[in-house]
């Protein structure tokens, strides 16, 4: 027996509802299968499938057409067996935050069953019967009371058969393309790409109107709306990865046709902001977008924050499974920070604040750190910490978003990310640029200067604090103070920009570009009136201004990102993803900017499915890399000790790696694959590099290992050489072995690396012990030197004593010298032993100094003669 609680209890619970819908519900039972016709027919009238169970279903339906469609299944049961028990009764359809469906019904009408009978039986709630009585061919009979049923005054459904009763369901649709209708090339893309649409219009039997550069189109029922809706996404589709010169991106709505008329200025009639609209996918109401079935998936647009009715506008694609394959990132931005009643502010983005207001004028730093915190966080993390920002967001925005800033949560990290999108069109980054004095964008901010006492920093105050007329007055004395101060042609932009004095703003910042000092600061002037010219929605003006930026300062990669911004809110989103896929190509961390930033709702669809595929192709090829990774873990160990720097350094950088390996985060992504390829190319440069120094070393140690050969070979003792020998020989065995090795293998390497630390130890032994060696035999060569001089000296000195001092006595006594006679004579042996004496210290001294002097001169000529050198 069906049970209607059964079917109740197995719709989601949540405290929340964001869109309630009133309306009606039909609970149908049937014994055995139910019959397809009934799906069918319930689904044309606009009937909503909430939840089925095996003999019964929940169906809502938002109008009055399930008269209609219960008219249409009695007048079909008529001519078919049908065993069928429905019931109409009061009911409100909830959606929750994350768009899950449930039901609410009155608690008496909660409990029923019901027992199907053999034929078809609609019964009627009383508080739904007055709104059936006005269509033709409709009656209610007053039935019983019946066991299990609501205690209610049921009646049953009575149907005329001669009527058609036809559903009142019906849309119209406009198709307005984007761009400027005056431009060549606009006329030209445009009439090709709504051929093919008219094509599309003409198989499907659909009436349309060609007006201006408009298409408006009428939809007769669910069915056409349905087929039309898929065949037109198709289409797009097809010609985007087919045919891609045929087509033009254009914006589409559908509206319901009650109150309006098929007719050339319906798009005036149809209260839309069409320059909000996303192109290609069709914009209609929640009711119309839910309506479709489970074929297609409804999207938020973030017109305004109150979009709490299934009457208000959402955007509407085929339906894809959540998967590698559904072609879109699951990233799901806080409609707070991208909805409001304001213009997007010049500063951040948002639009739930004017400029003046927004919270970043209170910052003063830059904070490149965060988008490295915020590359650690998974897309989970990411909706999780949107979500905590909307539900702080309240009626105080501005309070509130202060409070997000400064938090150490994840909501933190985001919102100061979020913030740090436009971070250079902000007065943080002018403050930057008053202090900074590089010529390079990238490395040109890191070379500062300490602050000055110039009065207008005490000027900037006055706009902080929101004084604008003081800090205009302020700033025009300045300007007449200091002409060619360019600081306070800065400010004073910001100043007017924010008094809605646009035009003094620009010019202010031209005669700042004009009286800066460097090339990087001119750019920066010029990339503040190209953002004005954003701000006030001239998009090819500031593009255009912001290829200027690039052309004066090519390493300002925020002037190109600014530039396909640009692109997304004229509604060429899709022209802008190759620029934008190719930014994050070179800077990874663009890939988190683009998904976060205020400014890029108008092309979220077609951001989200075009990084995608880039997201898909990182996260493939992690798993690769993290393989890879493993054995370069392995080879470092294998190529080095730990002791090794190159080992330190690489470990580190592995265990940065291994860590980023569990974060879904494209930056981490990237930080994988591009650390294992640098990883890798740093191992072998560094293995090749260290090879080569082990072979220069090896050379080194064998000319050193030459020149202690030769220099131990001249040692006068080769008894006392055994062990300087043993050493030497194994030293020499090493480093020819080392010579004749090729160190590209891992083992070698290592085993090199250890032999050369190990010779390296024995060189410095041998030659320690080398000096000793020769101490010993320098000084026994100088003493055979010195011993060779003073025997020849003393040689000398012997012959004259022997041979002058006899014949000085001959011819003294022959002359009759006295001297000669008598004191030689008497003293002749102590003479000569006197003589002697004197004569061999003299030729000790003689030989020494002789010595000395001729030493090196000596030394080297024995050494060159032995070496065989003339």
């Amino acid at each position: 027996m069906p049970h209607l609680s059964n079917l109740l209890n197995k719709l989601p619970m949540f405290q929340e509802s964001r869109m309630v819908a009133t309306g009606y519900g039909m609970w149908i039972c049937w014994n055995g299968e139910l019959n397809p016709a009934v799906v069918q027919t319930l689904q044309d009238y606009g009937g909503l499938q909430v939840e089925v169970d095996r003999d019964q279903a929940l169906w809502f339906f938002f109008s009055s057409d399930v008269f209609l469609a219960a008219a249409r299944l009695s007048v079909w049961a008529k001519f078919n067996s049908l065993q069928l028990y429905a019931q109409l009764l009061p009911a409100k359809l909830l959606f929750s935050p994350k768009r899950e469906k449930s039901f609410s019904v009155e608690p008496a009408i909660m409990a029923q069953s019901v027992i199907v009978s053999d034929s078809c039986q609609i019964f009627v709630h009383p508080k739904c019967r007055n709104d059936g009585r006005g269509i033709p061919g409709l009656t209610f009979k007053p039935e019983s009371s019946r066991s299990g049923l609501a205690p209610v005054e049921w009646t049953s459904l009575m149907v005329d058969p001669r009527l058609p009763y036809q559903s009142s369901l019906g849309w119209y649709g406009v198709i307005k393309p984007l761009g400027n209708s005056m431009e060549k090339n606009f006329l030209e893309n445009w009439r090709i790409y709504s051929s093919e649409i008219k094509n599309l219009f003409e198989q499907l039997k659909i009436k349309f109107i060609v007006q201006d550069s408009y298409l408006v189109f009428q939809l007769e029922n669910l069915q056409m709306l349905r087929q039309w809706t898929r065949e037109h996404l198709m289409l797009v589709e097809r010609i985007k990865a087919t045919k891609r010169e045929l087509y033009w991106p254009a914006v589409v709505a559908v509206t319901n046709k009650r109150g309006l008329n098929f007719t050339p200025d319906l798009p005036k009639k149809m209260a839309l902001d069409w320059n909000q609209l996303v192109p290609d996918f069709p914009h209609m109401s929640y009711r119309s977008g839910y309506l479709l079935g489970s074929s297609f998936e409804v999207h938020d647009v973030n017109f305004s924050l109150d979009a709490s009715s299934v009457d208000d506008w959402c955007k509407v694609t085929l339906t894809v499974n959540h998967s590698q394959e559904s072609g879109i990132l699951p990233v799901q931005i806080s409609k707070r920070l991208i909805a409001g009643s304001n213009d997007h502010c010049f500063y951040c983005g948002m639009r739930s604040h004017s400029s003046h207001k927004c919270p970043t004028k209170a910052l003063s730093k830059l904070t490149p750190k965060v988008w490295h915190e915020l590359s650690r966080l998974n897309f989970e993390e990411f909706n999780k910490a949107f979500e905590t920002i909307d539900a702080k967001l309240g009626k105080d925005d501005i309070e509130a978003l202060k409070e997000i800033q400064t938090s150490k949560g994840h909501e933190g990290i985001l919102l100061n990310a979020v913030y740090g999108v436009n971070q250079i069109s902000q007065l943080r980054m002018m403050q930057h640029m008053w202090v900074c004095r590089g010529k390079d964008f990238d490395k040109g901010l890191k070379e500062v200067v300490p602050r000055d006492n110039n009065p207008v920093w005490s000027t900037l105050g006055y706009l902080l604090s929101g004084d604008l007329l003081v800090a205009d007055k302020e700033l025009s004395n300045l300007s007449i103070r200091a002409p060619r101060d360019a600081r306070p042609r800065m400010l004073a932009g910001f100043v007017a920009m924010e008094r809605g004095d646009n035009h003094k703003a620009m010019m202010m910042w031209k005669e700042a570009e004009i009286l800066s000092t460097t090339m990087m600061k001119q750019a920066y002037c010029v990339f503040l009136q190209a953002r004005l010219l954003e701000y006030t929605a001239q998009y090819q003006q500031a593009s255009d201004l912001y290829s200027r930026v690039l052309r004066m300062c090519p390493t300002m990669q925020d002037a190109q990102y600014r530039k396909s911004v640009c692109q997304v809110k004229i509604g060429f989103a899709e022209q802008a993803m190759s620029s934008l896929i190719e930014l994050v190509q070179k800077t990874p961390q663009y890939f988190n900017r683009v998904l976060i930033d205020p400014e890029m709702e108008r092309g979220h669809i077609q951001v989200l499915s075009a990084l995608h595929s880039p997201w898909i192709e990182a996260e493939s090829q992690v798993e690769k890399a993290l393989e890879q990774l493993e054995d370069l873990k392995k080879e470092v160990h294998e190529w080095f000790d730990e002791g090794s720097p190159f080992f330190a350094k690489s470990m580190k950088r592995i265990e940065r790696m291994t860590a980023a390996s569990d974060i879904k985060n494209y930056v981490s992504f990237m930080l994988i694959l591009h650390g294992c390829k640098n990883l890798a190319k740093d191992l072998d440069r560094y293995v090749t590099k260290e090879a080569s120094a082990l072979k220069k070393k090896f050379q080194d140690h064998r000319e050193r290992l030459h020149y202690i050969r030769e220099e131990a070979a001249w040692f006068p003792f080769p008894r006392a050489l055994v062990e300087f020998n043993k050493n030497y020989n194994v030293c020499a065995a090493n480093i020819k072995w080392a010579l004749k090795t090729h160190f590209q293998v891992a083992d070698i390497f290592k085993k090199a690396q250890s032999v050369a630390e190990t010779e390296e130890k024995r060189l410095e032994k041998l030659e320690k012990r080398l000096k000793f060696l020769k101490v010993v035999r320098d000084s026994t060569l100088f003493m055979l030197i010195m011993a060779r001089t003073f025997f020849w000296v003393e040689v000398a000195f012997m012959c004259i004593v022997v041979v002058a001092l006899p014949l000085s006595m001959f011819y003294g006594e022959q002359s009759g010298m006295e001297w000669a006679t008598g004191l030689l004579f008497k003293e002749k042996w102590d003479i000569q032993k006197q003589l002697i004496l004197g004569f061999s210290i003299f030729a000790i001294i003689v030989s020494c100094f002789r010595t000395v002097i001729v030493f090196d001169k000596v030394r080297e000529k024995y050494f060159n003669k032995a070496r065989g050198v003339a």
